[in-house]
């Protein structure tokens, strides 16, 4: 497969505009003149080629904070100024004339506490929705769009270059091709205030869900400007990040391929959470009975995998890699702190 089969056509209409300003060889010549005729590629080039025109004419002071530092560039020619310009309109306004374009296809599921559920798309692409989510899938001509407002979902999505599939989980929005990957938005819950998104096989963008905003950063980042790692980022298989509730990158790590979407074999992972957070999670999937009796208590952290319907196991097992012990108080069974907790707390 080459690099033009996994972009779009409005993607490679930008890279040829962009190498016939800079120059092509014989060869690219040659190649760019089997693309363009493809009637599609050809409508394309023409209507970025309007926008061409149309941003020559923006003064260059306008983009004068684009500049890159002296260690990457010497000097800045206009050349360089104008492709850069260029890019960053293409990307952030050329992709958006189909946006209010009506969808071709419109479907919406909800799952309950305890119940997960998957569904297949109309391209084949499968979606498993863990318990307490909320989704609403639309299918544009250009694009596939998910609106998630809360839950977890794990995405088999079915690649096609020409239609971009697009997650908006609060307030962040992936862009991916053709993955697996998790995406979770549960506020007030172990995985914090923003989106968790993990990646099993491919690779997804991770920014902020803000159409325009999104772009910029896009174009910020094909810029080599430093601030967009900090707003949009590229993830691959085994990796994992964090956005809190304005959308902007917190963490980046890695984690195992079978941790992502452990709910789907009825497991809950956690990795150093809160002892409060963790019972929280439990009751996702069903009643918890089992109380804690402080503040001390629920800061405490723990790490394992466990079954999501044994939160009886899970309980049995606190005092074996906690300092507390589990009393029945008021027929309610309460976990509490040794007293070497309390002394040292």
């Amino acid at each position: 497969m080459t690099r033009h089969d996994e972009q779009t056509i409005a993607e490679q209409a930008i890279h040829w505009l962009l190498r016939q300003q800079e120059g092509m060889t014989r060869e690219e010549q040659q190649a760019f003149e089997r693309w363009l005729q493809t009637p599609a590629h050809q409508a394309e080039y023409e209507d970025l080629g309007g926008l061409w025109q149309q941003t020559a004419a923006i003064p260059a002071a306008a983009v004068a904070h684009l500049r890159l530092a002296p260690r990457r560039r010497i000097g800045w020619r206009p050349m360089v100024a104008a492709c850069a310009l260029l890019l960053l309109a293409a990307v952030l306004f050329f992709p958006l004339r189909n946006s209010f374009a009506p969808p071709i296809y419109s479907a919406s599921w909800h799952t309950g506490r305890g119940e997960m559920r998957t569904v297949q798309l109309p391209d084949g692409t499968m979606l498993s929705l863990d318990a307490g989510t909320q989704l609403n899938v639309r299918y544009f001509a250009n694009r596939r769009e998910v609106e998630m407002p809360q839950g977890q979902v794990f995405f088999q999505v079915k690649h096609n270059p020409n239609q971009p599939f697009e997650v908006l989980s609060g307030p962040t929005r992936v862009t991916v091709v053709g993955t697996e990957f998790r995406v979770r938005y549960l506020p007030h819950t172990m995985s914090g205030e923003g989106s968790d998104v993990a990646v099993r096989s491919g690779a997804v963008r991770v920014g902020p869900r803000g159409n325009w905003e999104n772009r910029w950063w896009r174009a910020m980042q094909h810029l080599h400007i430093p601030q967009a790692q900090r707003h949009i980022s590229v993830l691959h298989a085994s990796e994992r990040s964090l956005t809190d509730a304005q959308g902007r990158l917190i963490s980046r790590s890695t984690l195992p391929a079978e941790s992502i979407a452990a709910w789907r074999d009825d497991r809950i992972v956690l990795d150093d959470t809160r002892l409060d957070m963790a019972l929280a999670e439990f009751a996702r999937y069903g009643d918890v009975s089992l109380k804690l009796n402080s503040p001390a208590v629920a800061a405490l952290r723990i790490s394992g995998s466990f079954d999501t319907n044994r939160v009886d196991s899970f309980a049995n097992a606190l005092p074996r890699v906690l300092p507390v012990k589990i009393k029945s108080i008021k027929n309610q069974s309460t976990v509490v702190a040794t007293s070497m907790t309390l002394k040292n707390n």
